[in-house]
């Protein structure tokens, strides 16, 4: 079988067209260097759609966790900054008309939001459904805001299958596995997280007619690629490339990749994971591949 191609050399993109401005809002996936700026640069997880309040309702996320605050940033602190920044820089001195006009011509990127949240709940006794609407609810509110701002180009992402990351195969039974090798369990609330989505995305698009709202289709990418290993040139379909312990996925949860101890792979280009949450550089060109030239949105993003 044939390797998959890459993407095309920058020297071969024609920019004519182009968007001039992004805005991208999202958790560690679409991180720009907040966390550091934030208190510290032990950031394994940026930011999550529910509140601090829910988290410390339910007393989740204790220091030297996983979560590098116990207390995490929402989004919608992202939602302030953006707001503060389009008062202050953006729509400096002009009126809303204006304003508008000028975020019609932005890109808007809402990247994974809800991810980071499941990841902090696994194994609490917080109501799965509960959260799943919640956390839906927030990415539909940061959406109408924007829209509301005059945004007319805004790509969502829908969540990656997180039961395949070391992460969850590390803590899971091997009775809770899909056909894939995966996390089930995991898997079956990405899913319906991902089904409501969706929902509430068209829902939108019959509200904001003249606006182009696409979905990103993560989930069927990245499971794309892993039923596809031997095409896509990946040896290593769930093991970190880098971490430590000593279990088949190179992951130990007080042993984050950076610390003492840890170790990096040879090739990471034959790894999907790199850190056991996040994803190597090779495994995100070719999930950028089928998002924009593979038609894994809906619509297509051309």
């Amino acid at each position: 079988m044939a390797p998959a191609p890459g993407p095309a050399p920058v020297s071969q993109v024609d920019y004519k067209g182009c968007f001039s401005k992004v805005y991208a809002f999202g958790g560690s996936y679409t991180d720009t260097g907040n966390a550091y700026l934030m208190g510290g640069f032990q950031s394994f997880i940026g930011s999550t759609a529910l509140s601090s309040d829910f988290f410390s309702r339910f007393n989740i996320g204790s220091p030297g966790s996983l979560m590098w605050k116990s207390n995490p940033e929402s989004f919608q602190t992202q939602i302030d900054w953006f707001h503060k920044f389009v008062a202050e820089k953006e729509c400096m001195g002009k009126d809303e008309a204006a304003c508008k006009a000028e975020l019609e011509n932005v890109l808007f990127w809402i990247g994974e939001i809800g991810g980071d949240d499941y990841s902090r709940l696994s194994g609490s006794s917080a109501a799965t459904k509960q959260v799943t609407e919640q956390a839906v609810g927030h990415v539909y509110d940061l959406l109408k805001a924007m829209l509301d701002k005059g945004a007319k180009y805004v790509v969502v992402h829908g969540l990656p299958p997180s039961g395949c990351f070391p992460l969850h195969l590390t803590f899971c039974p091997l009775t809770d596995r899909d056909q894939n090798g995966c996390s089930k369990s995991a898997n079956s609330v990405i899913m319906a997280h991902n089904e409501l989505l969706q929902k509430k995305l068209e829902e939108i698009r019959n509200t904001y007619k003249d606006c182009m709202i696409i979905y990103v289709d993560y989930y069927r990418a990245y499971q794309t690629i892993l039923t596809n290993l031997q095409k896509y040139q990946f040896q290593e379909p769930f093991k970190a490339c880098c971490g430590s312990g000593k279990g088949p996925f190179h992951f130990d949860l007080h042993s984050l990749c950076g610390s003492i101890g840890t170790s990096t792979c040879k090739d990471s280009s034959q790894h999907i994971s790199w850190d056991g949450l996040h994803l190597t550089e090779t495994m995100h060109q070719h999930l950028a591949d089928l998002f924009f030239n593979q038609s894994y949105c809906k619509p297509s993003f051309a």
